[in-house]
This record gives structure tokens, sequence and C-alpha cells, in this order.
């Protein structure tokens, strides 16, 4: 199965894969070859791409929304934003989710509404993405 991910800045995946999980809105989706034509829209968590479902090392790409494509043996990944693990440490990334959550409350405690809230959430969930992805 060939698979690509790509963002509007970079392409962070190109290969073969065996198996492969997406997150979507509602959950993970488990996408194997021969899978049947879907279109799916992303939700904010981790990518796992494997050479094959019984071996091989996997590529771990955290996802931040977007929408998926498969068909024809062919997944497509056209993500909002991504990103691979950059030496940042599991408390670093932990420190960033709770930074993050406590500027959301922040603005909602004081009635913020509009691009600044939204703005907020969207740094809450990929900090919560890429934690994810560092385990």
């Amino acid at each position: 199965m060939r698979v690509s991910v790509v963002t509007p800045d970079s392409t962070f995946f190109e290969g073969e894969a065996g198996f492969v999980v997406l997150p979507s809105l509602d959950g993970e989706i488990g996408v194997l070859p021969k899978h049947a034509p879907m279109i799916a829209r992303l939700g904010h968590g981790v990518a796992k791409v494997k050479p094959s479902l019984e071996s091989g090392e996997e590529t771990k790409i955290a996802i931040y929304g977007g929408f998926c494509k498969v068909q024809d043996d062919v997944v497509s990944v056209l993500a909002s934003g991504a990103a691979k693990a950059d030496g940042t440490t599991k408390d670093q990334a932990q420190q960033a989710v709770t930074a993050a959550h406590d500027a959301l409350a922040k603005l909602k405690a004081a009635g913020t509404k509009g691009s600044a809230l939204a703005e907020a959430e969207e740094a809450f969930l990929r900090a919560k993405a890429f934690n994810t992805l560092l385990g």
C-alpha cells in the first residue's frame, strides 16, 4: 500500500506500508491493503504507519486535523499540520499541554470568543497530540 502524509508546508512520510492507523474525529481508523475506498475527516492525534502488520518499525506522526483518502491501495493524508518527535522530552511536552490548557481555561473564564478562543483550543489540541506522540 502506498502512503503519503503531507501538510501545506512539508511531506512527513512517503512510502510503502502494510498497515496504517489514523486519528479520526471519532477514534482511530485502521487501514489494511485492499481497504474499501473512503474519505474521512481527521482529528488531532497520532498516525502510525507500519511496514507490515506483523513486524517492522512503525513511523509515528502527530497529525493536527485534515482529511484522508483511501483508494486503490493508496492512502493520502492531507493534514492541516503535523510533527515528528524532535528531541522534545516527555516532561517538556506535558508542560506544553498544561500551559496550553491553562491559557485556554483563562480565556474561557474571561468569556473570550472568536478567533482568540479558537487559536487557544487549537494550541491545546496540538500540544495534546504531540504529547501522545512521545508516549
